[in-house]
């Protein structure tokens, strides 16, 4: 019985989909809950239905980037916005498609979005050979005359 709930609650976003990187998702998460026993799909659809959230002051100082879809996904306006007024500060990364899993089906978009959203860290002079480093020092008082 469960089962069947299972496979028809995921295979009814099929109708709608016609992108085969969602549906390919789709039917990955489909194959790994099928592996699910009881008690676990039972914690995860419970921790899935909980009314809850992290209070935003507790999390004041940790970066946050909310990734946002612009097609269909189970999440409705209302939370989505709900979510941004929480999160005010927090980054935001919008895709154009993705579905409910944009982390499994536009993964090189999430890994680009990633990679532009790292902070570059400095590294010490020992690191970085002599004739590079002078190099550099060259370029930055060139772009600094230009300016």
């Amino acid at each position: 019985k469960c089962l069947f709930l299972k496979k028809k609650i995921l295979y009814l976003s099929f109708l709608f989909l016609v992108d085969p990187m969602i549906s390919d998702a789709i039917y990955f998460l489909v194959d790994r809950l099928e592996c699910l026993g009881q008690s676990e799909l039972a914690s995860r659809l419970t921790l899935n239905c909980q009314n809850s959230y992290v209070e935003p002051h507790k999390i004041r100082n940790i970066p946050v980037t909310i990734m946002d879809v612009f097609d269909e996904s189970a999440l409705s306006t209302e939370a989505k916005e709900e979510m941004y007024k929480l999160y005010p500060n927090a980054r935001r990364a919008h895709l154009k498609t993705g579905g409910n899993f944009p982390y499994l089906c536009r993964s090189a978009e999430i890994h680009l979005l990633q990679f532009h959203g790292t902070k570059y860290v400095a590294i010490g002079p020992s690191m970085v050979n002599a004739d590079e480093l002078e190099g550099q020092k060259g370029n930055l008082s060139i772009s600094q005359e230009e300016q």
